[in-house]
């Protein structure tokens, strides 16, 4: 599973210390480092995201380096790190879209983020890649690396 530390993109992407992602030029360079940096371009199976050292994700952003990812490059993205601003965003845009995310919780458990269906989808995606399991409290959790 590709790894992909936001934070650290958004410092390479923009010239000085940034810790919030806004406005869609932003959220563009980002998305284009990020192509970059997952296969030259070619499609991911599954790539995680941490979103950790980002304070603020705007609506803009969400779309431009989210929604954009989940459709043109990688299947299944796994987010952790995520606030519940960050949520806010990231729910709204992707319902808006049709699209889903799973979010790895603190604990490390799963959730979808999207539309129930595609939710569902990706969960069983990440249990047929064998990359999640159930945990005995029948959660679902990523397999250690």
């Amino acid at each position: 599973m590709q790894s992909i530390d936001v934070s650290a993109v958004l410092r390479q992407a923009v010239r000085g210390y940034y810790a919030d992602l806004v406005t869609r030029a932003t959220g563009r360079a980002v998305r284009e480092e990020i192509e970059r940096a997952i296969a030259a371009g070619e499609p991911v199976a599954c790539a995680r995201m941490d979103f950790s050292g980002v304070r603020t994700i705007d609506f803009s952003c969400a779309d431009e380096i989210v929604a954009k990812l989940v459709r043109e490059r990688v299947r299944v993205l796994v987010l952790r790190g995520v606030s519940a601003g960050h949520l806010q965003a990231l729910e709204q845009v992707l319902e808006g879209h049709g699209l889903a995310v799973v979010w790895e919780r603190e604990d490390g458990t799963l959730e979808a983020i999207g539309p129930r269906e595609s939710g569902a989808r990706l969960l069983e995606e990440l249990v047929a890649l064998e990359l999640a399991w159930r945990t005995p409290a029948g959660a679902l959790a990523l397999r250690p690396a």
